[in-house]
Order: structure tokens, then C-alpha cells, then sequence
């Protein structure tokens, strides 16, 4: 078996080269030139892009349909929803939803735990973690914490 050797040389040449250096523009220069027959660029409007859905996660599938309920009444008819009552449903779906809304445990591991994975993995991802005080107030009583 052949092995690779790697050799690293030591060049100043870099630090020999000329460098660019951005100059604010004066005098004539200083003016936009357009062509008279020149159309300046726009924004093109066209289809909006797939909405990201918000994933409703948690374990309890009723409370997860409660909390849809809820957010279906105050959002926007296109706003799309996703559910996940297992762990690994919420890691792996986490990338592509707007926000992730956790609505109880999920396999025994509490919710806030689950928030602060979701934290770690995907830092600009919004994460919501609803404690309802009672499984039967879930639509009113809601303490909400966002990582």
C-alpha cells in the first residue's frame, strides 16, 4: 500500500503581491452613468415560494390537534401545518419548517429538553415550547417559553 505525503513550502509571494484597495469615487466619476437606453434593474415578481410549515410537535396527539386548532383560528389560511410525536420525527423535519412549536414531552423526554436540542442544532430556527398547567386547558392556560 502506497501512503500519501503531503509537503507544505513556505512562499512569500502572497505578501509580495499587489493589493486592491476600494477607493470612495470622486469628482465625475462619482455620478451613476446609465445609458438613456438602458432600462435600470428590477425585482421580478413571481410565484411565492413554499411556505415553510410549523411543525407541531409533542406526544399527546390530541393536545397537538388542539394547539392546530388554535393557530389555525389566528394565522393565515395558507399557513401549513406538520406533526410529530416522536423524537427523531421533530430532529429530522426540524430543518425545513418556519418554526417548531413543542406542545408536551415526547418518548418520555420532557419538552424543554427537546427545545434546547432543537436550540443547539439549528440556532435560527424559532422553537416554542407550550406547558399547558392542564392537559384539559390546553386551548386556554398556556405558559410559553422560546428558546
Amino acid at each position: 500500500m502506497y501512503g500519501m505525503t503531503t509537503v507544505a513550502v513556505p512562499s512569500h509571494a502572497f505578501a509580495q503581491a499587489p493589493k486592491l484597495r476600494l477607493l470612495p469615487k470622486k469628482g465625475k466619476s462619482a455620478k451613476r452613468d446609465v445609458a438613456p437606453d438602458r432600462q435600470p434593474l428590477r425585482l421580478l415578481t413571481g410565484p411565492a415560494p413554499a411556505e415553510k410549515p410549523i411543525l407541531l410537535a409533542g406526544g399527546d396527539t390530541g393536545a397537538r390537534a388542539a394547539v392546530q386548532r388554535d393557530l389555525a383560528r389566528t394565522m393565515p389560511q395558507s399557513t401549513t401545518f406538520e406533526q410529530a410525536g416522536a423524537v427523531w420525527e421533530v430532529l429530522v423535519r426540524a430543518p425545513e419548517a418556519s418554526m417548531v412549536i413543542l406542545g408536551g414531552e415526547l418518548e418520555d423526554i420532557p419538552a424543554e429538553s427537546v427545545m434546547q436540542m432543537l436550540a443547539h442544532r439549528h440556532p435560527g430556527l424559532a422553537v416554542v415550547c407550550l406547558d399547558a398547567a392542564d392537559p384539559g386547558e390546553i386551548g386556554r392556560s398556556r405558559q410559553i417559553r422560546t428558546a
